[in-house]
């Protein structure tokens, strides 16, 4: 009898030590690997943001990261040789959470243009505030002011909402306040 518990005992003791051995291996290379998948995320994150910095400005040849102001909703900044600014950022207002915009503002400060980096608004609904054709009514304007799709007060201008779309469109005329903003104290308009 006192043998068979002391096998029961060692067996469960083997175990044990097994399950600690693999778990430390699986530790170990999730530790050593840490560094290298968030290495190859953010060069993913850059080269995604990359092209679409090209789109909005396809003469620039470089764009150099610039430090951002403390911005609520302001991802990053970034100055492309030809002098035009891009600005990421980040909207709460939409319909189903963040709607994140690559803004594009010319040299002459006023807007070159708009990417979508993220988003997960219904589609055939919200989505229709994300298009190139809303997106297109806000090409030259002043990047200056703070834009509203609700009656305008002092010092604001009054945009169209997309029929259906009105919590997307918000978040779209957010972005662009908070690219106004941050261009502004970068030493825009």
């Amino acid at each position: 009898m006192a043998r068979r518990r002391n096998g029961a005992i060692f067996s469960a003791f083997a175990v044990l030590v097994v399950a600690l051995l693999c778990a430390g291996v699986t530790a170990g290379v999730h530790h050593g690997l840490a560094g290298a998948f968030e290495q190859s995320d953010l060069a993913l994150d850059e080269a995604k943001g990359g092209a679409q910095r090209k789109l909005l400005f396809p003469d620039a040849t470089s764009f150099e990261s610039q430090s951002a102001p403390a911005i609520e909703g302001l991802n990053s900044v970034y100055k492309a040789d030809t002098g035009a600014w891009v600005f990421d950022v980040t909207s709460a207002q939409g319909y189903h959470g963040d709607v994140e915009l690559m803004i594009g503002i010319n040299a002459d400060g006023t807007v070159a243009g708009i990417q979508v980096v993220a988003e997960d608004e219904t589609d055939g609904i919200g989505t229709n505030a994300l298009t190139e054709e809303y997106f297109g009514g806000f090409a030259g304007a002043p990047a200056a002011g703070e834009l509203t799709v609700d009656e305008a007060g002092a010092g604001q201008t009054h945009v169209d909402a997309v029929s259906g779309a009105t919590f997307t469109s918000r978040a779209v005329v957010d972005c662009l306040n908070i690219a106004f903003a941050a261009y502004a104290q970068m030493g825009g308009n």
